[in-house]
């Protein structure tokens, strides 16, 4: 009977140790995925009250409704919130929300070639000596998108500003000799 009965305790330990085992496995592969929320500039150190080691759960939820396929995303710690940074289909991004996970803006940055044409068409017109070396998307909610054109010219520099159809230029700078 002794037998039987410590038989018994035995193979109950193992099956509990065993499912506590497979628990922690399963537990720890779903928090793989939330890994990539991990903030990158851990200021503080994590035994200190003020670290945060975690982008918001609010802000992680709007990110994945509006960009399903992305990975690989950096993530950073601003005074008011989060930005994320990452690459798109040939575009770079940074996407900054609340604490509270209320979309600020996004900067799109991008080379001539994905420029929209009525838009290169309006800088050429005005700049056809000039090569157009990046362009930055700049959108918030409610408000038109705003572009800044960076040139580059055989003397000079100029960042060009274009907000509902139309150019200012916002900076203007002399090439070295």
């Amino acid at each position: 009977m002794k037998k039987v009965f410590l038989a018994s305790v035995t193979g109950i330990c193992l099956l509990i140790s065993t499912a506590i085992a497979v628990n922690g496995q399963l537990a720890s592969n779903h928090a793989r995925p939330l890994e990539r929320f991990i903030i990158l500039n851990k200021t503080e150190p994590e035994n200190s009250p003020g670290f945060v080691g975690r982008v918001n759960p609010p802000v992680i939820r709007n990110f994945l409704k509006t960009y399903k396929d992305v990975s690989g995303e950096k993530w950073i710690e601003v005074k008011d919130g989060f930005v994320a940074m990452f690459n798109y289909n040939g575009m770079d991004h940074q996407v900054a929300y609340t604490k509270k996970g209320n979309l600020l803006r996004t900067i799109r940055s991008y080379s001539e070639d994905k420029m929209p044409t009525d838009l290169r068409h309006i800088v050429k017109s005005s700049y056809y000596d000039y090569e157009i070396t990046r362009v930055h998307e700049i959108e918030t909610p409610l408000d038109p998108i705003t572009y800044v054109v960076q040139l580059t010219g055989e003397k000079e520099l100029i960042n060009l500003g274009i907000y509902d159809g139309q150019i200012e230029v916002l900076q203007k700078f002399n090439k070295s000799k």
